[in-house]
Formats: C-alpha cells, sequence, structure tokens
C-alpha cells in the first residue's frame, strides 16, 4: 500500500517507459561487454540510475525528509521486485537512502561533480545513433520527471532544489557523445539494421502496415499514403541524377483533440527516417509551455533547445496556435519569430508538425508573413465516429484482458452515438473512450470486490451497469 499520495501517479508512466528501454539497453550491453562476461540485465542497469538519482535529489536540502524517504521506498517497491526497503521503517529509510547517497558521492563526485549523465542515457544514444531510433531521449524525460517528483514529494521545491533541477535538465538535453563501436559490434546485426540510421524495406512496409491498422482516420491514411508515394518518387529522380520538386516537408495537423495526431507525426517520422529524408526519425513533442518563457531573451533560447533536440527527427507542437493568441507584446510572438529562422537553417534535417483545432490554425498560419509559406501539407483529423469509438473501447478492453457482456455491445454503441451527436470543440475522441474505459474498470471492481465467488470470467467480463452513463440510457431505449 503506498505511503506517499504522489508516487502513484508517476509510477505506471515509469513502469511502461522502463519496458520499452530494456531491450535496447541490453543490445548495446551485448556489444560493449568484454567476451566471457556476463552481460548485465537491463533492468538492474536502468534501476540502479533511479537510486542514484533519487538519491541525490532526496539530499540536496541536506537531509533527506520523511516524505522524500516514503515517496522514494513507493516507487522502489513498484519497479524493483527485489527490495529490501519494504521492511524498512521511516527512521530507517532515512539512514539506508543517506548512506546510499554518500556512496555515489564518494564514487562519482570527483568524476561528474555534483550532477551525471545516467550510463543508461549514454547506452540509449549509442543505440539511437546506429540504429536510427529515439530511446535516449524517452529515458532523458524519464530521468528528469522521476527528480522532479523527488524534489516535490514533501512540497514546492525551493531554490535550490529548482536550481539543481535546471542543471539537471541542461546536463541531460545538452549532452552528447562521440560513440565509436568496438571491433566486436557488428553492423547489421540488428534484423532491422542494414547500416548506420537507415531501417530495411522490411522495416518500412512494417511502419505502413501498422499506420494503416489504426482504426478510423481514413482520410488520414490516404494523404499520407500520397505524400510517402510523392517522396518516394522524389528519393528515386534524385538518385538518377533527375530534376527533384522543391518542396517544404513541415506539416499542418487540424482537429479535435483525441483524434491521433501525435500518434500519426510518430508514425510520418519513421517513414522520413526510412526514406532517408531525416537522420534519426524521432518525435520531440512540446506546447507553448515549452517554447516561451516569462521573461525578455529568453523564449528564443528555449525554442533553440527544442529545435536542437529535435534536429534529425520531427518536431510536433501542439496547440500551437497558442503562440499567437497573446497579442503583439507577448513572447510568443518571438517564439513563432525564432522558430521560422531555424525552420530555414535545419530545412535538410528537421520537419515541423503544428496541430490544432481547424478554425484556430487558420488565423496562426496567418499571424506571420513568413509562417504560411513554410508549410504546403494540411492534414484533417476527422472525429472518431460511434462505430469506432466502439472499437478503441473493445481494443482497450482486449489489450487490457477484460471483455464486453453479450448484451453491452449495442448499449455502448448507443452511448457514444449520444455522445457523438451532442459533440463540440472539446470532443474527446479517442481520449474519450480511453477515459470511460479506465473509468468503467473502476465501477467493475467496485461492484465485484464484495462477491462471495469471483472467477475468471467474472474479473474479466464488463457489464452494462459497469459503464457510466448507462442508466441515462433507459430513458431512451
Amino acid at each position: 500500500m503506498a505511503r506517499h499520495p504522489d508516487s502513484q501517479s508517476i509510477t505506471n508512466y515509469l513502469k511502461k517507459t522502463i519496458d520499452e528501454l530494456i531491450s535496447p539497453v541490453e543490445s548495446i550491453q551485448r556489444h560493449l561487454w568484454k567476451t566471457g562476461e556476463p552481460t548485465p540485465d537491463g533492468r538492474t542497469s536502468i534501476f540502479n540510475e533511479f537510486w542514484n538519482i533519487g538519491a541525490y535529489f532526496a539530499s540536496i536540502e541536506g537531509g533527506i525528509t520523511i516524505k522524500e524517504a516514503a515517496f522514494l521506498q513507493d516507487i522502489q517497491e513498484a519497479l524493483w521486485e527485489d527490495n529490501y526497503l519494504a521492511s524498512l521503517d521511516e527512521s530507517g529509510l532515512r539512514v539506508s537512502w543517506v548512506e546510499a547517497w554518500n556512496e555515489v558521492l564518494k564514487e562519482y563526485a570527483d568524476i561528474f561533480g555534483n550532477l551525471w549523465i545516467p550510463t543508461t542515457v549514454d547506452y540509449l544514444r549509442a543505440h539511437d545513433e546506429l540504429r536510427g531510433t529515439d530511446y535516449a531521449v524517452q529515458a532523458k524525460s524519464m530521468f528528469l520527471r522521476f527528480a522532479t517528483a523527488v524534489v516535490k514529494a514533501d512540497g514546492p521545491p525551493s531554490h535550490k532544489e529548482e536550481k539543481e533541477l535546471s542543471k539537471f535538465k541542461n546536463l541531460l538535453f545538452q549532452h552528447s557523445i562521440e560513440y565509436r563501436p568496438e571491433e566486436q559490434f557488428v553492423k547489421g546485426s540488428d534484423p532491422h539494421c542494414n547500416s548506420e540510421n537507415e531501417l530495411t524495406s522490411e522495416s518500412f512496409n512494417d511502419i505502413l502496415v501498422e499506420l494503416d491498422s489504426l482504426i478510423g482516420l481514413e482520410r488520414v491514411k490516404s494523404d499520407v499514403s500520397q505524400l510517402v508515394n510523392f517522396l518516394k518518387v522524389q528519393r528515386m529522380r534524385e538518385e538518377k541524377g533527375l530534376a527533384v520538386q522543391p518542396l517544404s516537408r513541415h506539416l499542418v495537423f487540424y482537429g479535435n483533440p483525441g483524434t491521433g495526431k501525435t500518434t500519426v507525426a510518430r508514425y510520418l517520422s519513421k517513414i522520413y527516417q526510412s526514406l532517408r529524408i531525416l537522420s534519426k526519425g524521432h518525435l520531440i513533442e512540446t506546447d507553448r509551455a515549452g517554447l516561451v518563457a516569462g521573461y525578455v531573451g529568453q523564449t528564443a533560447l528555449k525554442v533553440h533547445e527544442v529545435v536542437h533536440e529535435a534536429l534529425g527527427g520531427v518536431l510536433f507542437i501542439d496547440e500551437a496556435y497558442t503562440l499567437s493568441a497573446g497579442g503583439e507584446n507577448d513572447f510568443g510572438r518571438e517564439a513563432i519569430d525564432t522558430l521560422i529562422k531555424l525552420m530555414e537553417d535545419n530545412r535538410d534535417d528537421l520537419i515541423v508538425v503544428v496541430a490544432g483545432y481547424t478554425d484556430k490554425m487558420s488565423a496562426f498560419l496567418q499571424s506571420n508573413p513568413g509562417l504560411k509559406s513554410r508549410f504546403n501539407k494540411y492534414l484533417e483529423f476527422d472525429d472518431y465516429s460511434p462505430e469506432q469509438l466502439v472499437a478503441i473501447f473493445e481494443l482497450f478492453c482486449r489489450n487490457g484482458g477484460y471483455k464486453l457482456s453479450s448484451t453491452t455491445h449495442d448499449d455502448l454503441t448507443r452511448l457514444f452515438s449520444v455522445l457523438y451527436e451532442t459533440r463540440d470543440e472539446t470532443f474527446g475522441n479517442g481520449r474519450l473512450a480511453r477515459n470511460l474505459f479506465e473509468m468503467t474498470i473502476n465501477n467493475q471492481a467496485n461492484r465485484i470486490v464484495s462477491l462471495s465467488h469471483v472467477d475468471d470470467d467474472v474479473l474479466s467480463t464488463i457489464e452494462e451497469t459497469d459503464i457510466p452513463g448507462m442508466a441515462d440510457l433507459q430513458n431512451i431505449r
């Protein structure tokens, strides 16, 4: 049972991200570890990073508080099965973490100073450079988010803690390494990699199949298919020495929330990389908060930082219209001006996707004379139909090990039909289906927890009464 109220909110995110990072970490470790020695376990390697980072940030104010210790124990219990901390009382926890940090300090202080780059990040940067992935970015965000959660565990961060967090962020996202694979690393040993930063045609086709398998988005799929065909032909013309049609690669995504814009942007980044248009093919997501600062001169620096992180991939700016919504004296204008220049300076290895509501995006593109000319491809994301929302809900069920009872499917369709017909611009689409599913399984748990007999079928079956809003449909039958 969690001892700290904020630990659960980050645990699921950490679990999911760690699971994605284990395989690439171990892949690099296998090639770097000395022959004949056992390869370290990727999960343990990552967990050791959490131990060290947690100890450091909990110790900034000179000692670990009870709340920080409780938070760290909750995270440790959730992520590490072999967890001796579970047996410690609060005073024991504080001693344990202080001792842990003292060991880290003795081992690393002379080398890294107060902060260091997690070894996991270097492993994943090596993996990314060799195989065109973006795992290092995920790891950086994960470690920064964890460090932020640690300093907030006992209340708002102090000035000293905020300063250390800022240093850690700069260290992570400005860090670069020159990586040279050792002799035992054989390029092409990855089945999806023929050479550095190049996917095989089979992998490219897999990307298209995955995109096509998404529920709905028929108009978007058609537009992407046409775009891909054009890019492939331009690539063939270039290879044969024929003239190539100059074309801005930046895109505008129109549509309501939850219509799959970020997902499609991620697939496009992989497609562009596989066509050798982008060198890395990773996706960096941001919004106004990630680009605009509150002081003169700081906004340009933030934009430069985000664009630098996105080089070689796709920069996805959600709700981009908010950059121009603050008037002439708003720093959002500075962000737009800086972004336009950087888009031009890095046009050969950067693609920018701006996304938001249809009418607001039109006003955004008219807000700066040089902005609209940078975008010549527009993808419109339609709202999901009731049938498609049911399919998304059922996909959540299958992935979570649940099933609908025999009488629930038709009623669920009717519920989504009512929600669809009464929708406005805030209609959640896929997020609506996800939120409804999460509320449903909570209701299901509340229903069955007091039953005298609970078997696998009861645990996995969702009844009509479990779904919020179903009771209101009784009057519509």
